[in-house]
């Protein structure tokens, strides 16, 4: 019972991971990340596009670790 109970947590964040990183590919073509000729504000001395860009490049690689660890069909190691 609590091995169905785990996988079906494991099941629901793996679908709201999946839901998040659609919702990131989505925001990444709007004006919020990718505004018609802004390069204001700089961080770093990088344009805005940049390091929303490299932002959204490491929010990725985030999800997709998450994604990997509370993915249902992965098997747990034993010690």
């Amino acid at each position: 019972m609590f091995k169905d109970m785990n996988t079906m947590k494991k099941s629901r964040l793996y679908t709201i991971l999946i839901l998040l990183a659609l919702l990131l590919s989505v925001l990444t073509f709007t004006p919020l990340v990718m505004p018609y000729g802004k390069h204001l504000p700089s961080l770093l001395h990088l344009p805005y596009t940049l390091w929303t860009g490299l932002l959204v490049a490491i929010l990725f690689v985030c999800l997709t670790w998450l994604a990997v660890r509370w993915h249902p069909g992965r098997k747990e190691e034993k010690p």
